[in-house]
């Protein structure tokens, strides 16, 4: 059996120990054409050694924090804009870009909201909506549709449409999936809506499986519905393909008459909603009573 001397365990001390003890030979050393040795090694140099993806470093990271979208925020509005709409399939122009006041006084205040990356802030993309027909009740002076309430569970019957898009930089991360499912939620809340429509030209097709992702459903194809006013097709009149989705009736919680009118009904015996458990600390040091 073999021993290691002091001065041997010294360098190890300094070196890697199981390599110590497991001593492998060098790597082998080829000759290039031009006569340099070249060594092989398959440890990479610190410069060279691949470092995790930012993706990998986030995959459980939030995709966006979800933000209003208010005046603040409209120089990187229409910058998103503008990028979009260049591509000639995000909307009947290419170039022209409207002004925040048109914007502010045609999208819906209460639902429009902007996604922004949870490092930094940056603005990832936005997405609003506004009615696309007449209100009708309102020829009528009809109150009631603007501050509709049913206790049954039911719905105003108003219709939306979204448009979102979604910074160049920042597609195919979910920035979009997270912006439908947000203002989805936003109008679950809101009694006065039951169905949310979106319109795209057919060459979109990135849009398409955006809404069929989350949930829309195809219910109309119009035939040469818009004209292109610039860009490479202008005067071409396109298609315009449209989706939707209904959203579900509103699921109130019952009232304490009716959870104790329901419970008669089936025959249970009503209990008290709730019970006084407190214990007297005191109570528990006194002499039972034998009387």
């Amino acid at each position: 059996m073999s021993t290691i001397s002091p001065a041997a365990l010294d360098d190890a001390a300094v070196r890697n120990w199981p390599d110590f003890l497991n001593p492998s030979a060098p790597p082998p050393a080829i000759e290039s054409s031009s006569g340099n040795i070249l060594s092989l090694s398959s440890t990479p140099s610190p410069s060279s050694a691949s470092t995790p993806s930012d993706k990998n470093k986030s995959g459980d990271r939030r995709v966006a924090n979800l933000l209003a979208l208010t005046e603040l925020r409209k120089a990187a509005w229409a910058r998103i804009y503008s990028s979009g709409i260049s591509t000639g399939d995000a909307a009947i122009s290419t170039t022209r870009v409207p002004t925040w006041r048109q914007f502010d006084t045609l999208m819906i205040k209460r639902h429009r909201h902007i996604a922004v990356d949870p490092r930094d802030n940056r603005t990832l993309g936005w997405i609003a909506c506004f009615h696309p027909y007449p209100l009708l009740p309102l020829l009528y002076d009809d109150t009631q549709d603007s501050n509709f309430d049913d206790n049954q569970g039911a719905r105003g019957g108003r219709l939306a449409e979204i448009q979102v898009m979604v910074a160049e930089a920042e597609r195919n991360r979910g920035v979009g999936t997270f912006l439908v499912k947000a203002i989805l939620a936003s109008f679950k809340a809101d009694t006065r809506y039951s169905t949310v429509q979106a319109s795209f030209f057919p060459e979109n097709q990135a849009c398409q499986k955006l809404f069929e992702k989350c949930g829309f459903e195809t219910v109309a194809t119009r035939k040469d519905a818009v004209q292109m006013m610039d860009g490479p097709r202008k005067g071409t009149w396109r298609d315009l393909v449209t989706v939707e989705i209904k959203l579900p009736p509103l699921t109130l919680p019952a009232s304490p008459q009716q959870q104790q009118q329901q419970q008669h009904e089936n025959g249970s015996i009503v209990t008290p909603t709730a019970i006084d458990m407190t214990i007297d600390p005191n109570a528990i040091f006194k002499r039972p009573r034998l009387d």
